[in-house]
C-alpha cells in the first residue's frame, strides 16, 4: 500500500513538474508579446521614438521581431526563451540599448542623378533601451497565479 501512495505522489510530482514549466514557458511568451502592444516592459513605458512612425507601431515593422521569440528549452529543471535568429540580429541591441559607433561597409547609392560610390565611414548611435525580454514582478505575479491555479487542479482531479 505505502509502495503504491509513493508511486501515486511520485507520478504527480512530475506531472506538476512538467506541466508548470510548460506553464511557464507560454505565460512568459504571452507577456514578452504584449510588451509590443502595451510599448512598455514590468510598468516602464519605453522611449518614445524621435521621428513618429507613419505606419506600424513601436518596433514593429514587419513582425519579425514579435514573432521571434521562442521557448529554445523547456524542462522541469530549466526554461529559456530567446528572441532573434539570423534575420533578427537586432533583438539584443533594442532590448538592452547601444551606444555607440558602428562601422557602415562601402556601398554604392543609387539616386536620380546615377550610381554613386560610398566609401566605408563609421557613424555614431544611440539607440535607447526597449526592453522586451527578461525578469519582471508583473510576470512572476501572472505566473503565481497560475501556477497556483494549476497545482490546484491537479490535486484536485
Amino acid at each position: 500500500m505505502k509502495i503504491e501512495i509513493d508511486k501515486l505522489l511520485e507520478n504527480q510530482m512530475a506531472e506538476i513538474l512538467q506541466g508548470t514549466a510548460q506553464i511557464v514557458a507560454e505565460t512568459s511568451i504571452e507577456y514578452f508579446q504584449d510588451s509590443f502592444r502595451h510599448k512598455a516592459f514590468d510598468g516602464n513605458p519605453w522611449a518614445p521614438p524621435r521621428v513618429p512612425k507613419r505606419s506600424g507601431s513601436l518596433l514593429v515593422q514587419s513582425g519579425a521581431l514579435l514573432n521571434s521569440i521562442r521557448p529554445v528549452l523547456v524542462s522541469p529543471e530549466r526554461i529559456v526563451i530567446a528572441a532573434g535568429n539570423e534575420k533578427v540580429d537586432y533583438a539584443q541591441v533594442h532590448n538592452e540599448g547601444f551606444k555607440g559607433s558602428v562601422t557602415v561597409p562601402a556601398h554604392i547609392r543609387h539616386t536620380r542623378r546615377g550610381d554613386q560610390t560610398v566609401r566605408q565611414h563609421t557613424r555614431s548611435v544611440n539607440i535607447p533601451q526597449r526592453q522586451f525580454i527578461g525578469g519582471a514582478r508583473e510576470l512572476e505575479t501572472e505566473l503565481q497565479k497560475r501556477i497556483e491555479a494549476y497545482v490546484e487542479s491537479v490535486l484536485t482531479d
